[in-house]
């Protein structure tokens, strides 16, 4: 079976210029593995919190955004000790933060909590 998926730094590359595009700002804050890393969102809405989106794959192998932490949203300093312990886990981990000031950034896929 042939694995057809876009390479993680082709979808990171294109998501970065589609959110400044859409005028939210957004950066590559850590690297992971250009074919095959994970990526993981960190949307900050500043003053209404820090939303963290790991990307996932369904039972049916459909893309998701899996929710980390209080669907709240949560302080930045919760949300940086939360992406160190994941980078310490997977070293192959892309983290892009999206600077969503009015509060109007959506995932691409599907969102499920953890």
């Amino acid at each position: 079976m042939m694995d057809d998926r876009l390479p993680t730094k082709i979808w990171i590359d294109a998501h970065v210029r589609t959110c400044h595009a859409q005028g939210s700002p957004a950066f590559v804050v850590a690297k992971g593995d250009e074919a095959r890393g994970g990526i993981l969102l960190k949307v900050n809405q500043f003053g209404k919190g820090v939303h963290l989106y790991e990307q996932s794959r369904d039972f049916d192998g459909n893309r998701i955004w899996r929710r980390l932490g209080p669907e709240t949203g949560e302080a930045e300093a919760d949300a940086d000790a939360r992406v160190r312990k994941k980078r310490q886990f997977d070293s192959d981990l892309w983290v892009v933060e999206i600077e969503d000031m009015h509060g109007s950034y959506s995932c691409d896929a599907p969102v499920s909590a953890l």
